[in-house]
This record gives structure tokens, C-alpha cells and sequence, in this order.
């Protein structure tokens, strides 16, 4: 069916004025007027559009103040091993043995606190899943590992984080406290 256009806007202009665009108002519109199923469907989409909140983004609040200062930090780098050094030992206040060993990936991933990874990255300058890909990654072998080497070699088990801390020389009470999650 061909219609004239100013009888085309006058449906389109009624569903718009409906007090509610919701599935059934559609529908019975669709079923009316099926030729104009795709002006119908664009109308709809527009209007759902339009009831979006447009409420403007409070610049100034703690929010949007932190999450910038976060963004910012992030270098547009990647993450290399280089970037783990005594620095961000003493910054996490840990021993350099410890960020050695995340730097080698001698840590299991899953044993690793959310605060205490959201502290690494920071102090990496590093985004949360760049750091999650790094020490999520395979453990590499150094690169001579196999000469004159009688078996394959494989690298070391993983071990946790606390272990790895007990190991390089932390007390119980400075475990419990870097890794403290509360």
C-alpha cells in the first residue's frame, strides 16, 4: 500500500505522542500499519534514544578526578620486565627479590591479592589487564638454558605470593599486612 505522505507523518506523529512506547504499543502499530514498519521501527528506536538520561558528567567529582589520575598514569608503553625495579619494591614495600620473582613470573597469578595487584600495576604505571596479561603469560626460559644441558629443561613450579615473600625474607605480621585484603 502507497501512502501519502502527510498521511505517513500523521501515524508516526500519533505513535510518538503514545504515553508509552513499550512493546505492546508497538505492535499494535507494526499490525496496523505494516507498511510502515521500518519508519515505525526508526521512530521507536529514536524516542528510546531520547529517554536516555543526558544529564551532564560532574567534571569536578572524586570519581571522575581518580579514574583520570588512574588513565593518566598509564604509560602508553607496554609492559616489559624492565619496568619491574627496585623502585617499585620500595613503593609496594617489599624486598627486590619479591618483584623479581613477579617480574619472572615465579608467581602463580591466582594467589595474587586484588589490593595488592591494584598497588603493583599503580606502581608499574601499568593498566590492570596489561598487568593481568603479563603475569598471566607462559614462564620463558633463559635463552641458554638447554646448552650442554643433558635433560630439557623446564621452568621452576610456580610458587604463591606469600611463599615467595617467607622465602625472600618477610615476617608472618609484614605478609599479613602487604597482603591484607581488607
Amino acid at each position: 500500500m502507497i501512502r501519502h505522505p502527510d498521511e505517513t507523518e500523521e501515524v508516526l506523529a500519533a505513535f510518538a505522542i503514545e504515553p508509552s512506547h513499550d512493546k505492546e504499543t508497538l505492535d499494535r502499530y507494526l499490525s496496523a500499519y505494516p507498511d510502515l514498519r521500518s519508519d515505525l521501527l526508526a521512530l521507536a528506536l529514536e524516542l528510546e534514544f531520547d529517554e536516555i538520561d543526558d544529564s551532564s558528567l560532574d567534571l569536578e567529582s572524586s570519581v571522575v578526578a581518580d579514574s583520570w589520575a588512574r588513565y593518566s598514569q598509564i604509560s602508553s608503553e607496554p609492559l616489559t620486565a624492565a619496568r619491574f625495579t627496585r623502585e617499585v619494591a620500595r613503593s609496594l614495600r617489599v624486598k627486590t627479590a619479591v618483584v623479581v620473582q613477579l617480574r619472572d613470573r615465579a608467581i602463580l597469578f591466582a594467589s595474587i591479592p586484588q589490593r595488592f595487584f591494584a598497588r603493583l600495576a599503580k606502581a608499574l604505571g601499568a593498566g590492570l589487564e596489561e598487568l593481568s596479561a603479563y603475569l598471566d603469560a607462559p614462564r620463558n626460559l633463559a635463552p641458554g638454558a638447554s646448552y650442554k644441558s643433558g635433560r630439557k629443561p623446564a621452568a621452576a613450579q610456580q610458587m604463591t605470593l606469600a611463599d615467595v615473600m617467607r622465602e625472600c625474607g618477610h615476617t608472618s605480621e609484614e605478609i599479613a599486612k602487604l597482603l591484607d585484603e581488607e
